[in-house]
């Protein structure tokens, strides 16, 4: 939370470097008020027996957890390569549309190989959950840079070269759909212009 809060403490650009300030400061202001509303909500902890529980893949042999992981190395290297190629520093409307369903693509064909192996949907593991942040993540970063349009900072759009002081908006990311829970900040930008 404290990671990515923005604060401008840094400047726009603050690259490559970890701060203590971001880190401990801000994440402890973003969690407060989840802790404030955990303590005096009126739900009670039946709630959360109405979700699933997650559970360890331990009914999985070790032959089919090592198939996942190797599959799972090689969707990562596919992944980290769409990203590379197609949502670089320089960036254009019709390579993130490319990456965009390039990355849909491959987090199907993943899914669908871990299920078609016994996985299941409550199924944790450190591998899975790490490629699935890092498919939420790939999925963020492509959205917010359609949602751009005009370069700032070091990401620069072909399309829109220029740096627009009117376009100066926050990256605010609501779900797409409560269906697939997507997440996207073209949503926000879209339903300001038609406000």
């Amino acid at each position: 939370a404290g990671e990515v809060a923005c604060t401008g403490l840094h400047g726009a650009n603050r690259l490559a470097s970890n701060s203590l300030l971001e880190a401990l400061v801000f994440a402890r202001r973003a969690v407060q008020p989840s802790i404030y509303y955990k303590n005096h909500s009126t739900l009670n902890a039946s709630a959360s027996n109405q979700w699933a529980q997650p559970t360890v893949p331990t009914s999985l042999s070790d032959d089919i957890l090592s198939k996942i992981n190797t599959k799972t190395r090689q969707m990562r290297k596919e992944l980290q390569a769409i990203m590379w190629k197609y949502v670089g520093i320089v960036r254009s409307t019709a390579r993130l549309k490319t990456a965009e369903k390039r990355i849909a693509e491959l987090e199907g064909i993943w899914e669908e190989y871990l299920f078609r192996h016994g996985w299941k949907p409550t199924m944790v593991g450190l591998v899975a959950c790490e490629m699935r942040n890092l498919f939420c993540c790939a999925k963020l970063v492509v959205s917010s840079a359609l949602s751009r349009t005009e370069s700032r900072g070091l990401h620069y759009t072909i399309d829109f070269p220029y740096l627009e002081e009117s376009k100066r908006l926050p990256t605010i990311i609501l779900p797409c759909s409560t269906i697939n829970s997507t997440w996207s900040s073209r949503q926000l930008h879209q339903q300001q212009m038609f406000l």
